[in-house]
């Protein structure tokens, strides 16, 4: 009953927990004698692993499905990858780890739900080190400013962090020219911007990218 439910709204949940997890962050900004105790650097270690704890439940529920669906699904359990599967070509060498029992179920669960999880944080990466190199050479950010970013990019998952990156950089533009024409300030932080998108970006990045035409191109 109770895992019948959980399933059934698992993406209700899952992006409930996310909410809460931006307004802990929104707090961390806003607030931050109210959350003194709790860095940036945790946060991002907190989320890191949730998105490891996702993808680890939904293959667990995946298994236990299969497992008692029936005796097809529990034969696809009990086999190994086929040989004509598609690997890319970076990942061929993990092919004989798909060899044996559990085999193509461990190369559906990592392609369905590890797979995105291991690009999110690469591309999370790639961001992070771009802008401490730029946080070096401008010093525009504050003093955690490239940690809250790289909490946001986790925050918005794949593939919305595909969209909170461009929506994010438009957003600070129209900012930048907002405070200068209204404020006469010449210079304006990054963070503002990305934490209005965030939300956006972990709510609607689907829509986002159908209406772009990107979705089913970065669907994993």
């Amino acid at each position: 009953m109770i895992l019948g439910f959980i399933f059934s709204h698992l993406n209700a949940i899952i992006l409930g927990m996310w909410l809460g997890f931006f307004a802990v962050v929104l707090v961390r900004f806003l607030r931050p004698y109210w959350v003194k105790n709790i860095s940036y650097k945790q946060l991002i270690l907190v989320a890191a692993v949730l998105h490891l704890l996702y993808a680890t439940f939904i293959t667990w529920g995946q298994y236990y499905i299969w497992s008692t669906s029936s005796d097809f699904t529990r034969a696809l359990l009990a086999a190994p990858l086929p040989i004509e599967a598609p690997l890319p070509v970076m990942l061929e060498w993990i092919r004989p780890y798909f060899g044996g029992t559990l085999g193509y179920f461990t190369y559906y669960a990592f392609g369905r739900f590890f797979l995105s999880v291991i690009i999110l944080f690469v591309v999370t990466g790639i961001f992070y080190a771009i802008f401490k190199f730029w946080h070096a050479r401008r010093n525009n950010f504050g003093i955690e400013g490239p940690e809250l970013l790289c909490v946001l990019m986790l925050i918005a998952g794949w593939p919305g962090v595909v969209v909170l990156g461009p929506l994010g950089f438009a957003v600070a533009i129209l900012f930048s020219v907002s405070a200068l024409v209204l404020l006469k300030k010449t210079q304006t932080s990054l963070l503002p911007a990305f934490l209005v998108v965030t939300p956006i970006a972990l709510i609607a990045a689907k829509p986002i990218l159908d209406f772009l035409h990107l979705y089913a191109l970065l669907k994993i």
